[in-house]
């Protein structure tokens, strides 16, 4: 699976720590990589990755617990309803369902075909929720996953993330510069003109007008009108040559994999340690730094809650906590976990 910067002059980042933390005495280091994360409060996260990974934190990421999936299959996307409620899929096809806070997980019959991956999944309530997946997959229930309906789309492209600002609003991201919408809670899906043919592999939605997905090559778009247009604010949409582009050129636009916004707040995470921060509402995106033994890893999911807090997750284990007042990127080993 494979799933600078916009105008300068963007006021000082004072509300962002992105603090990476060393494993504590005693501790079990993490070293799956890790390919979802849902932060569910302020200092409480779920984080999915290979070998049916499934890591609770309770403390913004200082420290893990990790939870019987019931599985070895690698899991991909996690998503929470609230604090209770939430799903996590993956490998063929896999959905696990919870409804005590994460402390059980239970397999639900899929419809989709075990030849397909899914790859991310929005929980819209405690009985409501949609995933996305391999070959133009959709599933969506509406009775806490008691019955899961196939609605894949008949064309063969697959489809990375969803995004639900609210319950009739919906987006999904994809191959081909693929983006899918909803007005009517799913009852149908149109296809928009994004200007691009590149993957899409993040989308977010913070309201069912304003909007961002990102992509191959270090593309962000942006939609202010429900996706009727959208604007480039990083990268190019048309696709170009490394001849063309040129190879270091090519190095400075490695892939966008994931974009998370709250209110005045937002993170976008990639390959080669790639990590964009705005602080204007996604108006304008400033990257950073991550420290130098770490700027070859890939980052592949992130989540923010309101506050500005929240957590970026990638390979190896490897996690970046989110949270207020001030940006300090250190040393760091890949996120300690505790056994429960």
């Amino acid at each position: 699976m494979s799933r600078s910067t916009a105008r300068h002059g963007l006021a000082p980042l004072a509300a962002v720590l992105l603090a990476l933390c060393p494993a504590r005495g005693g501790a079990v280091v993490v070293k799956d990589n890790l390919y979802g994360v849902k932060a569910v409060g302020a200092e409480e996260a779920w984080t999915v990755g290979n070998f049916g990974s499934i890591y609770h934190t309770a403390d913004g990421g200082r420290t893990w617990e990790a939870r019987d999936s019931g599985t070895q299959a690698p899991l991909f996307g996690v998503d929470f309803s609230d604090p209770q409620h939430g799903w996590v899929v993956g490998k063929s096809g896999l959905i696990l369902r919870t409804t005590d806070g994460g402390r059980t997980w239970t397999s639900q019959k899929s419809p989709i075909p075990p030849d397909k991956h899914l790859f991310n999944v929005a929980a819209l309530s405690a009985t409501s929720g949609w995933a996305v997946g391999d070959w133009g997959a959709i599933a969506t229930t509406r009775d806490g996953g008691a019955t899961w309906e196939d609605r894949s789309l008949d064309q063969d492209t697959v489809l990375y993330d969803v995004s639900f600002p609210d319950a009739e609003h919906g987006f999904v991201a994809g191959e081909f510069g693929t983006v899918l919408a909803t007005g009517d809670g799913g009852a149908t899906w149109t296809k928009q003109e994004t200007g691009t043919d590149k993957t899409l592999f993040g989308v977010t939605f913070v309201t069912p007008q304003r909007g961002w997905v990102v992509g191959l090559d270090g593309l962000i778009l942006r939609t202010g009108d429900g996706g009727a247009t959208w604007e480039v604010q990083r990268g190019v949409a048309r696709p170009e040559s490394l001849e063309e582009l040129g190879f270091l050129d090519a190095l400075k636009n490695p892939g966008l994999y994931a974009v998370a916004v709250v209110g005045q707040y937002g993170v976008i995470a990639g390959d080669t340690g790639t990590l964009l921060v705005t602080s204007d509402a996604g108006e304008t995106w400033v990257e950073r730094t991550l420290p130098e033994k770490d700027r070859l890893r890939w980052m592949r999911d992130v989540s923010l809650v309101p506050g500005t807090h929240g957590l970026a997750v990638g390979a190896g284990g490897f996690t970046v906590p989110i949270a207020r007042d001030r940006v300090v990127l250190s040393d760091a080993e890949p996120a300690p976990t505790t056994t429960p």
